[in-house]
């Protein structure tokens, strides 16, 4: 071909790109528009699974692919759902405490295996039997005060630490330690007095200094109800489809187990932080991510904060949580990088089945090879 046509073919393609717009994200011959797919499930979540509203963040490795909002933050303001809203984040606040308590293991202040008894001596005599490691794997037999009778007529109540304790702390174990897997909030609550103990410090002040600015995660809150936190969501819930105001929770008695809230952003930092080892070692990751056992020698779906399974043949490493008006699911994919954070502000959102048709989409693109065996 003449050396001035290829010349001109060649600008003519550069204009027909230019006016074509982005093109989708690519990986290996596989096309990727994550874009695409976070709004077509996201507006599905909204039309069809009657969410509120809700924000869905994508990375993978240490990429932010993605993230929008969906929805509303505040119905009675009409105030949409943005990348940048936040929600309480439930349960998921589980994977801060336990990396709270790696962070004091890896200074020598405490072992996993102490016993309860060596931090709390005044708790009653089966503490002597419970570890620190029971307390994070669910594995204590301690009862879960959420479970108790009187828990929703309680959630209201302004109760000092030693209050909620005392809630569960006389009741009889429901199995011997290690015997069995039971999920337990009191466990989490101890746990974040453990480290109170330990450290000296306030455990919302220790999370701030020792995990939020080192990571800086600065939309990652401590939440209560009287502090002003910029684009916080409000919590509904729906009745014979009519959408309600949440019940009201006084977050004192969450702490440890579910007082934090957090935007997407903020959260897919935490998890590519776990991932890179830039906040624990890689010793304590490990830990962190290796399944539990019982006593027997069974193994458990649970490390250290976080829960171990698999969809299909891939490894997954997640944790949901849900607290009186909102719903989130935080979900790693370690053999393809792939991140995935649902946080909703409704009671009836399913996050953790947003995300799983996510993660179908997201995933029918990734070579075999990066399937887990």
């Amino acid at each position: 071909m003449d050396p001035r046509r290829r010349s001109l073919a060649a600008i003519l393609l550069a204009i027909l790109l230019l006016l074509a717009g982005p093109q989708p994200r690519a990986r290996g011959d596989e096309r990727v528009d994550v874009a695409e797919i976070v709004a077509s499930v996201g507006r599905r979540a909204v039309e069809q699974d009657q969410v509120v509203g809700l924000s869905i963040g994508v990375a993978r490795g240490d990429a932010i692919l993605e993230m929008q909002g969906f929805g509303l933050a505040n119905v009675e303001l009409n105030v949409p759902a943005t990348a940048e809203t936040v929600y309480r984040i439930g349960s998921i606040t589980k994977q801060f405490t336990a990396a709270a308590i790696l962070l004091l293991v890896e200074e020598g202040k405490l072992t996993l295996d102490d016993p309860l008894s060596t931090y709390l001596p005044d708790y009653p005599q089966h503490a002597a039997q419970v570890t620190i490691r029971h307390l994070l794997e669910h594995t204590s037999g301690i009862k879960s005060f959420t479970g108790l009778p009187n828990y929703r007529v309680e959630q209201p109540d302004y109760v000092s630490q030693e209050d909620v304790i005392d809630r569960f702390q006389h009741l009889p174990l429901e199995f011997e330690p290690g015997e069995k897997h039971s999920y337990c909030n009191s466990g989490y609550f101890l746990l974040a007095v453990v480290v109170e103990k330990v450290s000296g410090e306030y455990f919302p002040k220790f999370l701030q200094e020792r995990v939020f600015d080192t990571l800086h995660l600065e939309h990652t809150y401590c939440d209560s109800h009287s502090q002003v936190i910029p684009q916080r969501a409000d919590g509904y819930t729906r009745w014979s489809g009519v959408v309600r105001n949440a019940a009201y929770i006084n977050l004192k008695q969450t702490i440890g187990a579910g007082n934090l809230a957090a935007t997407v952003g903020d959260l897919l930092r935490w998890q590519q932080a776990l991932a890179a080892n830039r906040l624990l070692s890689a010793e304590s990751s490990q830990q962190m991510n290796r399944r539990g056992q019982l006593n027997d020698g069974t193994s458990i779906d649970y490390g250290l904060g976080v829960g171990l399974r698999r969809r299909g043949n891939r490894q997954v490493i997640r944790h949901g949580g849900g607290i009186n008006g909102f719903r989130a699911d935080l979900t790693y994919y370690p053999a393809s990088g792939y991140m995935i954070v649902v946080l909703a502000n409704s009671e009836n959102a399913k996050a953790s089945r947003i995300s799983d048709r996510l993660a179908d989409r997201l995933l029918e693109a990734v070579p075999n090879e990066e399937v887990a065996k």
